[in-house]
């Protein structure tokens, strides 16, 4: 079980990271900041495959210890955590909820950077400065 604690507490540690970049792409897309969007972006990235591979570990964990793929983190806790299951079971869940907040907060900024792609697209078009797309990729000629 001190490995499935470790296990989770890498992944909320994880979690806190992406919570902290979700924030910051706020920040950045409000002033439309390229450089650390792109910089932000590249951070997400490196801690999706950190959370991919403790995922992978996790498997590996359950499969040495011979658990059925199809037993629920909540039930194995329930099952083998003993006297640390609420300890166990708080973690758990404050993870759950920590990734969908996070998830939540990723597509609501995703939404915003494309609002503010749109915004500047159109401003630079009614400069002059861009041309506008038409469908199938020709150029409006004026």
């Amino acid at each position: 079980m001190s490995e499935l604690h470790a296990l989770l507490t890498r992944m909320d540690a994880c979690a806190r990271e992406l919570e902290s970049v979700a924030n910051a792409e706020y920040e950045a897309i409000r002033i439309l900041d390229g450089d650390q969007i792109m910089a932000l972006t590249d951070r997400r990235i490196i801690i999706h495959q950190c959370l991919a591979k403790l995922e992978e570990d996790g498997r590996a964990l359950r499969t040495r210890a011979r658990i059925p793929e199809e037993m629920t983190m909540e039930v194995l806790i329930d099952l083998f955590a003993g006297n640390q299951a609420s300890e166990f079971q708080a973690l758990r869940r404050n993870l759950y909820e920590r990734m969908i907040y996070i998830d939540r907060q990723s597509q609501e900024n995703s939404l915003r950077l494309r609002a503010a792609y749109n915004v500047s697209s159109t401003i630079l078009q009614h400069l002059g400065l861009v041309q506008k797309e038409q469908p199938y990729g020709r150029t409006a000629v004026r």
